[in-house]
C-alpha cells in the first residue's frame, strides 16, 4: 500500500484532551504521526502535524479529522507532496532580543526572504523588563540558509537592520544531523 503525508493544523480554544482525541482518530485509521508543532497562545490552541497514512485510508481520517471540527475547534487538512524534499543550504539559528515595538517581525522576515532565506521554525514571547522599564521581545528561529551565503555574510546584512530596529541579533550554525 502506498503511503500519503498529510498536514494537518487544529487551532481551538485549549482544553484537555484535545491532542489526544487528535491523537485517536490518527491511530485509530492507521496513521503514523511523524512529527508536529503545538502551543498555547493566551488560551488559544494551536497546533500543525504532519501524519502519514496509506492511501485507501485517507478519505476515512480525512472525513474523521472534519468531524471532529466545531464551533470553537478548526481542523484544515493539506496532503503533503514530500517529493519536494528539504531546499539545499544549511540551518543557522536565529537568536533575537530588544525593547518590543511594531514591525521587527516585519522587518526581519522582509530582509531574510530578500536574501533567499527560509524560516523553518520561528517562536518568540515577550517579557516584562521592569528594571529597564519596558517590554523585551524575545525571539528564535531556525532558518534554511542558501548553500552561497555564509553565516558571516547573513550576520552582515542582518547587523545593520538591528542597528535600526535597536535590537540584538546573534546567529550560530547549526549542526546537521547525520
Amino acid at each position: 500500500m502506498k503511503k500519503q503525508a498529510i498536514l494537518i493544523t487544529v487551532a481551538g480554544t485549549d482544553r484537555p484532551g484535545m491532542v489526544s482525541a487528535l491523537a485517536g482518530v490518527v491511530s485509530a485509521h492507521g496513521g503514523n504521526w511523524l512529527e508536529s508543532r503545538m502551543a498555547n497562545l493566551s488560551g488559544q490552541f494551536a497546533g500543525i502535524l504532519r501524519v502519514e497514512v496509506d492511501e485507501t485510508r485517507q478519505p476515512a481520517l480525512l472525513e474523521a479529522l472534519q468531524a471532529m471540527e466545531s464551533s470553537s475547534y478548526h481542523v484544515t487538512l493539506l496532503p503533503v507532496d514530500e517529493s519536494d524534499g528539504v531546499p539545499a543550504g544549511h540551518d543557522v539559528e536565529l537568536t533575537l532580543l530588544g525593547q518590543d515595538h511594531p514591525g521587527i517581525v516585519r522587518d526581519i522576515t522582509r530582509l531574510l526572504a530578500q536574501s533567499g532565506v527560509s524560516v523553518q521554525a520561528f517562536d518568540s514571547h515577550l517579557e516584562d523588563a521592569s528594571m529597564a522599564g519596558g517590554v523585551l521581545f524575545h525571539a528564535h528561529a531556525l532558518l534554511r540558509v542558501p548553500e552561497h551565503m555564509s553565516t558571516e555574510e547573513l550576520h552582515g546584512q542582518l547587523h545593520g537592520l538591528s542597528d535600526s530596529l535597536m535590537v540584538d541579533i546573534q546567529l550560530a550554525d547549526r549542526e546537521q544531523a547525520g
